[in-house]
C-alpha cells in the first residue's frame, strides 16, 4: 500500500474516520515524524470490556482480531496504550488507502473516565466490576490526548460501520502509534463483513427521555446571545441519537402550545410544537412523537399530583399546577387536548403520536389517573396513550384506559404471561429501567458490564418486548463529568452511576459526546433488528439463539467470548435467511 507522510493540519486533527478495503489498508497514525524506538506498549481489546487506568498489559495476546459484522451495522475494538514514562506529541492522522472499491468507515475517540462514588446498593459485588469509589470508563472524547501520563492504562475506541452497499468479505485494518516523535507500534485487525444486512426499517421502538428545556440547557450551552443556538443544540442531540437507533422523542406538548387570549377564551398556537417535530424530523429522529405528561408531581415520586394547566387569572394568562380535583384543571385539558387532535390531525401526525398521561401511577392516584386518561381517550380518539406502569398495582385501570404498557424490568418475571395476553388484545408491551432493576437483572449503570448493555435488546426479543425506554438521556449533574450521580426526590434518592444520562454535553459543538455504553446499546440495537428479521423466516433458529443469549429473565451469558459466538451465529444465520446461502464464519473477537 502507499501512506501519506506524517501530516499535521488543522483539518486532519479535527475529524479522524477509519476507512478499510478489501485491497489495501488503513493506518491510523499517531505522529509527528516516523523514526523507531518503542517506548508504548499496545495492544488491541475486546470492546465489551471495559478498561481502567491500572490495568496492566495482558501476558498472551492474539495477533490479529477478528470483527464481524452485518452490512449498515456496526462492530467495535478497542486499542490499548500504556507506558512507562510520560509520553507527548500524540496526535492523530489519517493515511487513505490507495485503491477503495468498497469502504467500511470508522470513528476513533478517546474514551474517557469519570468518578464513581457508589456502587448500587442492591446488586451483589460480583455483579460490580470493581468497588467504588474508582475511575470507570464513559465518556467518548472526540479529541485525542496529546500527552499520555506514565503508568496509565488508556483507552481509544474504534467503531466501524458497514454501509448497506459494501461488499461481503475480509477486510484489513492496520493501526500505527507514535509518540514522542517515534514509531511506537503497528497493529492489525481483521473485519468480515457478512451478507446479512441490518433491516433499513427499525420495529424496535427506542427513547432515552431528554430534558430539553432552555433553563437546563443554558446549564451547559452559550444560549442567551442567539435563540438559534438554543434549536441548533436540539437538531444536533438529535442526530446523535439518531444514529444510534433512538426513533422516539419525548415531546412536551403542552409547554410547546402557545396561549392566546380571545374573547375571553385561551387559544393555543402550534407553531413551536411544528418546529421541534420539524427540527427531530429533519435530524432523522422521528419516528414516533412521545407525547409528554398531562399530569405530573409537585416535586418528586411521592408528592402530590398536580395538573400543568394554562388559566386566565385577573384577564392574564398564567401557568399553574392545579390539584386535580381543582375544576379548572378538567376545563383546561377539556379545551386543549381537542385543538391538539385536530392539529394532530391537520400534520398527518395521528398514526405517530402516542400520549402519556401520567408516569408511573400507584396508590391513592390511581382514581386520578382513571379519570384523567378518560378525559384524554376521549378528546383523542384512536391515540394510543402510554405509561410507565407498576403490573402489581392494576385493578383493571390498565386495560381500560392504557394501550402501551412499560413496566421496570423486574417487575414482570412472573407476569408474562398477563403482558402476552394485552399483545394478543391488540395491545403493546415495552419496558423501561429507571434507579431498577438491580441485583442479577441487566441494566446500563456505569459499573456494571458492557455485556449486561448489549444484552438488554436481546431481552426485547426473548419476552416479545416491543421498545424499550429510559428517563435518563441528559439528566445532568451541575458537573456532569465529575459528578455521575445525582440525588432526587427531594435528597431521597442517590442515583447509581450513569443511571441520569447516556451522553455527555458538548458545549463546544453544540451537541453531545457519545458514551461506550450508548455505542454498545446501538450493537444491540442492531442484534434486535437481525433476530426479528430471522425470527420472520426462520423463528425456530431465532428463538434458539435468544435463548442461548438468555435462558430466563436474570440468567443470561456473562462472558464476552460467549457472547460472540452466540453473536456469530446469529450473522450466519441472518445471512442465510437473508440470501439463501450460509456465511460461514471460522472465528470471531
Amino acid at each position: 500500500m502507499s501512506r501519506k507522510k506524517c501530516n499535521h493540519s488543522e483539518a486532519a486533527m479535527k475529524k479522524v474516520s477509519l476507512i478499510l478495503s478489501c485491497v489495501s489498508t488503513l493506518a491510523i497514525v499517531f505522529a509527528f515524524s516516523c523514526p523507531s524506538g518503542p517506548d508504548l506498549d499496545a495492544w488491541l481489546a475486546e470492546s465489551l470490556i471495559k478498561v481502567f487506568p491500572d490495568d496492566k498489559p495482558p501476558l498472551s495476546r492474539e495477533n490479529k482480531p477478528l470483527l464481524l459484522v452485518a452490512r449498515n451495522g456496526h462492530t467495535s475494538l478497542q486499542v490499548l496504550v500504556r507506558s512507562d514514562r510520560d509520553l507527548s506529541q500524540f496526535l492523530a492522522v489519517v493515511a487513505d488507502p490507495t485503491h477503495n472499491t468498497s469502504r467500511l468507515q470508522a470513528e476513533l475517540r478517546h474514551v474517557g473516565y469519570v468518578p464513581v462514588d457508589s456502587n448500587p446498593a442492591g446488586s451483589p459485588p460480583d455483579e460490580i466490576l470493581r468497588p467504588a469509589p474508582s475511575e470507570f470508563p464513559d465518556p467518548l472524547y472526540k479529541k485525542l490526548p496529546s500527552q499520555l501520563k506514565a503508568n496509565r492504562t488508556e483507552a481509544l475506541w474504534i467503531e466501524v460501520y458497514a454501509a448497506e452497499n459494501v461488499e461481503p468479505g475480509d477486510y484489513t485494518g492496520e493501526v500505527t502509534l507514535f509518540a514522542d516523535g517515534r514509531l511506537q507500534k503497528t497493529l492489525s485487525f481483521d473485519v468480515r463483513v457478512m451478507e446479512a444486512s441490518v433491516p433499513a426499517e427499525q420495529k424496535l421502538k427506542v427513547t432515552n427521555w431528554f430534558n430539553m428545556s432552555q433553563s437546563h440547557l443554558a446549564k451547559y450551552y452559550s444560549l442567551d446571545e442567539n435563540p438559534e443556538v438554543y434549536w441548533a443544540v436540539l437538531g444536533n442531540i438529535g442526530r446523535v441519537m439518531a444514529e444510534h437507533k433512538q426513533n422516539v422523542i419525548l415531546t412536551p406538548v403542552s409547554s410547546l402550545a402557545e396561549p392566546s387570549l380571545k374573547r375571553s377564551q385561551i387559544r393555543f398556537d402550534f407553531s413551536k410544537l411544528d418546529r421541534w417535530v420539524k427540527t427531530f424530523q429533519d435530524a432523522g429522529l422521528i419516528g414516533t412523537i412521545e407525547g409528554g405528561h398531562l399530569l405530573t408531581r409537585s416535586k418528586g415520586y411521592y408528592s402530590p399530583v398536580v395538573v400543568p394547566s394554562w388559566v386566565v387569572e385577573d384577564g392574564e394568562i398564567v401557568r399553574k399546577n392545579l390539584d386535580p380535583n381543582d375544576p379548572r384543571a378538567e376545563a383546561y385539558l377539556n379545551s386543549f387536548l381537542p385543538t391538539l387532535y385536530d392539529h394532530l390531525k391537520k400534520k398527518g401526525w395521528l398514526d405517530i403520536y402516542l400520549q402519556h398521561v401520567l408516569d408511573e401511577p400507584h396508590e391513592h392516584e390511581i382514581p386520578i389517573y382513571e379519570r384523567y386518561a378518560g378525559i384524554t381517550r376521549t378528546h383523542l380518539p384512536g391515540v394510543p396513550t402510554i405509561d410507565a406502569v407498576h403490573l402489581e398495582e392494576d385493578t383493571g385501570f390498565l386495560k381500560k384506559f392504557c394501550n402501551v404498557w412499560v413496566p421496570v424490568l423486574g417487575s414482570f418475571d412472573k407476569k408474562l404471561d398477563y403482558l402476552n395476553r394485552h399483545l394478543e388484545e391488540g395491545g403493546d408491551v415495552w419496558y423501561y429501567t429507571c434507579i431498577q432493576p438491580q441485583g442479577r437483572y441487566l441494566n446500563r449503570f456505569i459499573d456494571y458490564s458492557l455485556l449486561k448493555v448489549r444484552l438488554l435488546h436481546w431481552l426485547n426479543h426473548r419476552h416479545n418486548l416491543r421498545g424499550f425506554l429510559h428517563y435518563g438521556g441528559n439528566w445532568w449533574s451541575d458537573e456532569p463529568f465529575t459528578n455521575v450521580q445525582p440525588i432526587i426526590n427531594d435528597g431521597r434518592t442517590l442515583l447509581p452511576a450513569g443511571d441520569s444520562a447516556i451522553v455527555y454535553p458538548d458545549p463546544e459543538n453544540n451537541s453531545v459526546l457519545s458514551s461506550v455504553r450508548l455505542e454498545v446499546m446501538r450493537e444491540g440495537i442492531e442484534d434486535y433488528e437481525l433476530l426479528a428479521a430471522l425470527a420472520a423466516k426462520d423463528p425456530a433458529k431465532a428463538e434458539e439463539l435468544v435463548h442461548k443469549a438468555i435462558p430466563h429473565m436474570n440468567d443470561y451469558i456473562r462472558s464476552p467470548e460467549e457472547f460472540r459466538e452466540v453473536h456469530r451465529a446469529l450473522l450466519e444465520a441472518a445471512s442465510a435467511s437473508q440470501t439463501g446461502t450460509a456465511s460461514k464464519s471460522p472465528g470471531s473477537q
